[in-house]
């Protein structure tokens, strides 16, 4: 992935030479003052900036409905058996991905989403019932059985949602209007965390499912609408020669490997914080309600300090420090707040740990995650996005707990784990500049090719 000095200096005159266009171009009118003064946002654009926004709410506000009822579901069915639970939504993520990638590529053309979201509907009322119904010594099975089903369709949907928006944004659209769509979806994780903070303490965890199934099928709706909005705002682009044409273009596999690697890289990191959180909170706080109060809280407050940087700094971040850059900066941040954590190993410190953690992750990381896929060629795009946002981000996390519990076991070896994440937060590091790297001399040699045509 190295670069020479000619390709930066391509890209930037390529980006110059497009904002130029932006501006002369007969059919782009001059977008509106705030959204152009944030993230440079055209009038044609609004509708689909929008419904996508709607979009991500959506299914984000469900997912932080069910989130907090699985990090609950894994404290009840023990702390001493989450290992075992990565490593069974690792083997359940193994099943079901041959299955849904087949089943994708039949759906080639047509939406995967509309099946996906009712299946989970369906499955999020069977739990509910369950839950009322399941004898207090078949509880314990049946919090696993949840954590294992909500750790795969949870991470499944997000990830075929930006892979359907990915799919259908230029690189160029993806770095301007990605942050807002992003904040989009973190409204939508404050409402859904907000309501599960004020029902799970009241009415406890399962009765979270109900307006979860109401939020998967707003989503549905405005899915459905978005893609449509989408292909109609680019009439002049042949779905069938887009990933030749209008897209830049990702030869050889080393590219997919390395966002595999950078993927692998963050859930096995996060699989050491979240362990340390589970055996923190676990000494530390008895009362069930009150554990998922506090997860509802961690998440209310990821989500509001997230908001402020996504309709802030995200634009910002990725203009300035570019695409590489803004993906370092959340392995920066886990390197630092692991030394803290393993220095005060406290519920405060887990608190706003995961929050600055979490915040970086979905404000800046993620975005910048989602434009690297924006070089990956249509055809090629769900099922590589897919393969790694599921099987390969769950291998992370049963890695990653293995690896914590084989060191937690070790005598004298406490201060291992930390010493890991610190080991595998500097590769990191390097890794998401290089991709930044990558990414950016592709882009200047697809337009330089573009305008020589």
């Amino acid at each position: 992935m190295n670069l020479d000095p000619e390709a930066d200096r391509a890209w930037d005159e390529a980006t110059r030479e497009s904002n130029r266009d932006d501006w002369t171009r007969p059919n782009s009118r001059r977008p509106l003052g705030g959204l152009r003064a944030i993230a440079n946002v055209r009038d044609d654009e609004l509708e689909t900036l929008g419904r996508a926004g709607l979009f991500v709410f959506s299914l984000l506000a469900a997912n932080y409905l069910i989130r907090p009822i699985r990090d609950e579901m894994g404290v009840a069915g023990g702390p001493k058996h989450l290992p075992a639970l990565f490593a069974g939504t690792l083997a359940a993520m193994l099943l079901v991905w041959p299955l849904l990638s087949a089943w994708l590529g039949r759906r080639a053309g047509r939406s995967s989403l509309g099946p996906i979201l009712r299946a989970q509907q369906v499955m999020l009322l069977a739990f509910f019932g369950a839950f009322q119904l399941v004898p207090a010594e078949g509880f314990a099975w049946t919090a696993r059985l949840f954590f294992v089903w909500a750790s795969v369709t949870n991470l499944l949907i997000v990830s075929l949602a930006w892979g359907s928006l990915a799919g259908r944004f230029t690189s160029d659209q993806a770095h301007r209007l990605f942050g807002l769509i992003a904040a989009g979806g973190t409204l939508g994780a404050i409402a859904g965390s907000a309501l599960a903070g004020v029902l799970g303490r009241y009415a406890g965890p399962s009765p979270l499912m109900l307006p979860a199934v109401v939020f998967l099928d707003i989503g549905l709706r405005a899915g459905r609408r978005t893609t449509a909005t989408t292909r109609l705002s680019r009439p002049d682009v042949d779905p069938e020669t887009e990933a030749s044409s209008s897209r830049p273009q990702v030869r050889g596999g080393l590219y997919l490997a390395c966002l595999g690697l950078w993927t692998l890289l963050f859930t096995t990191t996060s699989a050491f914080v979240y362990l340390e959180q589970a055996r923190i909170v676990e000494a530390s706080i008895h009362d069930p309600a009150v554990r998922t109060a506090l997860f509802a809280r961690i998440d209310l407050l990821v989500n509001v300090l997230g908001l402020v940087m996504q309709v802030v700094l995200t634009a910002w971040i990725l203009k300035k420090l570019g695409v590489g850059g803004a993906a370092a900066m959340l392995p920066a941040v886990t390197l630092v707040g692991m030394i803290a954590l393993s220095q005060r190993p406290t519920v405060a410190t887990v608190q706003w740990f995961q929050v600055a953690r979490r915040a970086m992750d979905y404000a800046v990381a993620r975005p910048s995650r989602e434009v690297f896929y924006t070089v990956v060629p249509s055809r090629e795009l769900m099922r590589a996005k897919g393969l790694i946002d599921t099987a390969v981000y769950r291998a992370g996390d049963a890695a990653g707990a293995w690896a914590y519990g084989l060191l937690a076991a070790a005598p004298g070896m406490s201060r291992a784990a930390p010493t890991a994440v610190v080991a595998l937060s500097i590769v990191w590091i390097a890794l998401s500049l290089g991709l930044g790297r990558a990414m950016k001399r592709r882009v200047a040699c697809n337009r330089e090719r573009n305008y020589s045509a």
